[in-house]
């Protein structure tokens, strides 16, 4: 009876693990798949930027809603900010940032260029 026990015991903490690794691994290609939209997001963002005849155009417009309007946002809670280090300046250094929510837990991705005209 002691030796079916510990043979239970073992064969359970065999599926236990093998069931967390399943969950993770799940959890791993979720985070990746939302990275790689992000990331794609923020790159659509940029280069319509490149599009823009001039750095004030860049400046002026409301990338958060030019992405809304594109229909970028598709990852849950996705919302998208745009810095520039010094408006003023030529060239310009800028930072498109993509935020999502996915499971409680708040995550980022941040691309950085510099632009020209």
């Amino acid at each position: 009876m002691a030796e079916l026990m510990i043979a239970v015991y073992i064969l359970l903490v065999g599926i236990c693990g093998s069931f967390m690794l399943y969950i993770n691994c799940m959890h791993s290609a979720q985070y990746a798949w939302d990275s790689t939209v992000a990331t794609t997001h923020a790159q659509d963002i940029l280069e319509e930027m490149q599009n823009k005849k001039d750095l004030r155009s860049i400046i002026s417009t409301d990338w958060d809603q030019w992405a809304k309007q594109q229909n970028l946002n598709v990852l849950p809670g996705e919302t998208f900010n745009v810095a520039y280090a010094d408006p003023t300046s030529n060239p310009l250094n800028i930072q498109v940032q993509v935020q999502w929510q996915r499971t409680n837990a708040a995550r980022s991705i941040a691309l950085t260029t510099i632009l020209t005209r």
